[in-house]
């Protein structure tokens, strides 16, 4: 496939246009998040039940990242990218008029499976762009996906509040299908890449997996750093609006800004991981995610640490994740739709994992659960990544 370069000048309004259509689909996977009590109350279930929703999405997510977005490696985006956002918006309607919370669940599995344009855009992004600004380009998408999971706690349990949890979810198809249709008209065209067949492309994720160490190594490290982040997310409404908090749902959103910590680090970020390499930035961020989770261990006593314990956890976990996939998509250039599908289906399989945990746990050990599952989480992390990333050094140095 002939992969169209761009000129710098190109990527400074084509990368913001892509990572505003990221931050826009992606949010769709979180939507649910501070209108759970909203949806429990419609549909007459208990918290603890309604935290599946979030499950279903996780899972329906990273089953699309496995099965879609290879097909960026033997399809055209563009016509990829604008197939999905129409089957998106066309899931997030069915979503907003259920009848019931299976229904909803059923069409919340349905339109997460195909919300994964995020993806099929990043290795395209990394492929086109100069060289030197791949690490600014991946930085700023991932702020732009960082942005829209905040925005759509802090829009999402105002616009609950206001018009309903329905609206919010009609909204959502809207801004879906413009911004989805109008990054698709403005990325580049390719030519028709080499067909492969459907069994061969998938089989192929596999032998990338038993060949290339670093994605192994990346894969496991990346796992638990997801879990943490997504342990304290979940349930982290039930912490603001119940005692001792007692925020409404609009305000426990606003908490959420606080994750827009990472815009603001990302061009850092980008510049660290362009200069010194992923190693570098994951041995910066994995210290940080550590330090955000302890900090979270005292959030039900003080809104200090709730406030200091996101910030640290949201920076922490993008800058470890912008180095781990930087090191993912370089390790092959052919094949960086199916490499990124390896590294972000662990990534949200880690999440699935975590959103079931978090609802067992908070059910039946309450927010310290929590934060102690989160802080044993980030421990793995750090733990893996140095026994896989140190040890073969040293085996290398010593021959």
């Amino acid at each position: 496939m002939t992969h169209p370069g761009i000129d710098t000048a190109t990527a400074r309004w084509l990368v913001p246009l892509a990572a505003l259509c990221a931050g826009v689909t992606v949010a769709n996977i979180y939507l649910a998040y501070p209108v759970l009590p909203l949806i429990a109350e419609q549909f007459d279930v208990g918290d603890g039940a309604v935290q599946f929703v979030v499950t279903g999405a996780q899972l329906g997510y990273a089953a699309g990242l496995f099965l879609l977005t290879p097909l960026g490696d033997t399809m055209r985006r563009p016509r990829l990218l604008a197939t999905l956002v129409v089957l998106t918006a066309v899931g997030l309607a069915v979503a907003a008029l259920s009848a019931s919370v299976a229904m909803f669940v059923v069409a919340t599995v349905c339109f997460a499976f195909v919300t994964v344009a995020p993806h099929v855009l990043i290795p395209y992004i990394v492929t086109i762009v100069p060289p030197a600004r791949q690490g600014r380009s991946l930085a700023t998408i991932g702020a732009g996906m960082t942005t829209g999971i905040v925005l759509s706690r802090v829009l999402g349990g105002g616009i609950g509040e206001l018009w309903g949890w329905r609206a919010l979810f009609l909204l959502s198809a809207v801004a879906t299908l413009a911004v989805g249709l109008a990054t698709a008209l403005a990325l580049p065209r390719e030519t028709r890449p080499r067909g492969i067949p459907y069994h061969r492309l998938l089989w192929s994720m596999l032998v990338l997996l038993r060949t290339e160490p670093a994605i192994r190594r990346a894969v496991s490290v990346q796992i638990p750093v997801f879990a943490t982040f997504n342990l304290v997310w979940v349930p982290l409404v039930f912490l603001l609006t119940g005692p001792p908090y007692g925020l409404s749902v609009a305000t426990a959103g606003l908490v959420g800004l606080l994750s827009l910590s990472t815009v603001v680090a990302a061009p850092f970020t980008g510049r660290l991981l362009e200069r010194f390499g992923s190693m570098r930035v994951m041995a910066l961020g994995l210290p940080v995610l550590v330090g955000g989770a302890i900090v979270m261990l005292f959030s039900a006593q003080t809104i200090v640490a709730v406030v200091a314990g996101i910030i640290l956890l949201a920076v922490g976990q993008q800058a470890i994740q912008i180095g781990n996939q930087s090191r993912v998509l370089n390790a092959s250039t052919d094949s960086r739709s199916r490499l990124n599908t390896l590294f972000m289906t662990s990534n949200f399989l880690g999440g699935s994992c975590a959103s079931l945990a978090a609802a067992y746990i908070y059910s039946h050990y309450g927010w310290q659960g929590i934060t102690i599952g989160a802080l044993a989480t980030a421990l793995l992390a750090g733990i893996l990544w140095i026994v896989l990333e140190g040890l073969p050094r040293r085996r290398r140095a010593a021959s």
